[in-house]
């Protein structure tokens, strides 16, 4: 009775949807295709989202996650267009699948589904979360995050239709990003990373906070490796996607080798600044002028507006007096920094965010930096491994155990490229291999998990296959060990008759028989 309870409020919340998308979509002057996409992904999301709840485990509630999409919607979207390809109208794409202008809440794009949800995700988001001071990795920390929470978004689209799970490499956007996005999504939990990208103020220091929750969960040097492993990474393919980007990394290193040579030389940055201060102080008086004198304000709206087109003129001296106000305010910000070099704390500090600078943009103008990338992504996936030892050795109840299982499983099955899955990827053979046996000694210890044999090695070598299997619910799956021939094999099935989904060969074996009744189907999770 409970059941069909839950099923006739899950139609009922699903219809409730429904009718608050039918209510902004009436607010629109979209065509009747967007309307009807947009519907039918609202639909396929409704019924994909359990199993892609209960393959990742530690996600946002469907409830949360299709308000978001709604919002957006009626938030961010004045325009969405959507065009066939190779016709004429696909040539403003320029070979691209979509096209979003955030500043006029606009998205074009070809008719696919997972296409408009990710444009939908993307126009919501600020181009920069990250404040300013962080100078070289505000955008590209920025970028990884945003661009790896679009793919994410997508993902219950994308990986799921009611009835199987299946990871399409060529569909993510950017693997590398979608890989960091999903370590940081474990580590940190999704809860926080969706406040920090929906956040649109800078009263909280989100970086900030978050190299304080890293540290906090995992220990000083595992967040420090982690941090510095993720920031030369952010720039290292910041700069392969970005032509314009990588362009500028050559003239920033020369510019931060300058400002290196003069904070060596102290006399002379003294020097240096005190010459600043003073032109600062200038541009400030000059400004002063100008707000306190009515002529000279006009003289200055007068001299802006002339030979201006209509769309670029300032159309009120308020408007002018509010944007010299700016222009002092962020003028008395400078004249404060270049205040604060002088004082021996603040200098040390500034030479070593140089220092740190200087040490990125090595790594960023490095010749090979694709496979530099590959090395460096790999260490960042054993620094994250290192830190899901700890989240295992802090678990001790079933519930969370079985979670953890579901959690690794999902992660083994990412792609760590266009060829191989995270599992796959020989490198991280020995890493993965630690914290699998370690996950699976805990879930033996707790009478979690079916020991086909009496030996623990046997087990954890058994038991291995089910971080490589993509049966969406682990709690069905029945284990069995046949033997053909010379060769022994799990099969892994979703009951107990005489089929099986997926066969796995059980690889070096040594030469004597395993300790198991072969061909005896039992359930993997108690």
């Amino acid at each position: 009775m409970p059941k069909k309870k839950e099923k006739l409020l899950g139609r009922i919340v699903q219809k409730n949807y429904n009718n608050e998308l039918e209510k902004v979509l009436e607010t629109k002057d979209f065509d009747e295709n967007v309307k009807n996409l947009l519907l039918e992904i609202l639909y396929k999301i409704d019924v994909s989202y359990n199993d892609y709840k209960k393959v990742k485990r530690n996600v946002e509630s469907k409830q949360n996650y299709t308000e978001r999409i709604i919002k957006t919607i009626e938030n961010n979207c004045n325009t969405i267009k959507v065009i066939k390809p190779n016709s004429k109208e696909a040539e403003i794409l320029e070979n691209r699948t979509f096209l979003v202008d955030i500043q006029n809440k606009s998205i074009i794009c070809f008719p696919i589904e997972r296409k408009l949800l990710y444009c939908i995700a993307k126009i919501g988001k600020q181009e920069e979360i990250i404040k300013s001071k962080y100078f070289l990795i505000s955008k590209t920390i920025s970028d990884m995050l945003n661009i790896g929470n679009n793919i994410n978004t997508v993902e219950p689209l994308r990986d799921f239709n009611g009835w199987s799970w299946l990871i399409v490499k060529k569909e993510i956007e950017n693997i590398p990003y979608n890989l960091i996005y999903q370590n940081l999504r474990i580590l940190l939990g999704e809860e926080f990373l969706n406040s920090w990208l929906s956040n649109t103020e800078y009263v909280i220091d989100y970086y900030d906070e978050f190299i304080n929750e890293l540290t906090e969960k995992y220990g000083s040097k595992l967040a420090e490796r982690f941090i510095s492993t993720l920031e030369k990474l952010s720039i290292i393919i910041e700069a392969q996607i970005n032509s314009k980007y990588a362009e500028s990394l050559s003239k920033l290193q020369k510019e931060n080798e300058e400002k290196l040579l003069i904070f060596n030389d102290k006399q002379k940055l003294i020097e240096e600044l005190t010459e600043q201060k003073k032109q600062i102080n200038k541009k400030i008086k000059k400004l002063d002028n100008i707000l306190s004198s009515k002529e000279l304000l006009n003289k200055e709206y007068a001299k802006i507006n002339e030979n201006k087109p209509l769309e670029q003129k300032i159309f009120s001296i308020k408007v002018l007096e509010n944007n010299i106000k700016s222009q002092k305010q962020n003028l008395l910000e400078e004249l404060e920094e270049k205040n604060e070099w002088l004082n021996p704390k603040k200098f040390v500090k500034e030479k070593s965010k140089l220092e740190k600078i200087a040490e990125l943009l090595q790594f960023a103008n490095e010749k090979d930096n694709h496979d530099l990338n590959e090395h460096m992504l790999e260490d960042l996936q054993k620094i994250f491994l290192k830190c899901f030892l700890k989240i295992i050795d802090a678990e001790d109840t079933k519930d969370k155990i079985i979670d953890l299982i579901y959690i690794f499983r999902y992660y083994n099955l990412l792609p760590f490229n266009e060829q191989i899955d995270i599992y796959q990827n020989v490198e991280l053979e020995q890493n993965l291999k630690e914290v699998q046996n370690a996950l699976l000694k805990k879930a033996i210890e707790n009478k979690i998990v079916f020991t086909p044999s009496d030996n623990i090695e046997e087990n954890l070598k058994l038991l291995q296959y089910i971080f490589k299997t993509n049966i969406i619910s682990l709690d069905d799956i029945y284990i069995a060990v046949i033997k053909e021939k010379d060769k022994y094999f799990v099969e892994l099935s979703e009951n107990n008759e005489n089929t099986y989904e997926e066969k796995f060969e059980i690889k070096d074996l040594k030469k004597h028989s395993l300790n198991v009744r072969l061909n005896k189907k039992n359930k993997i999770l108690n």
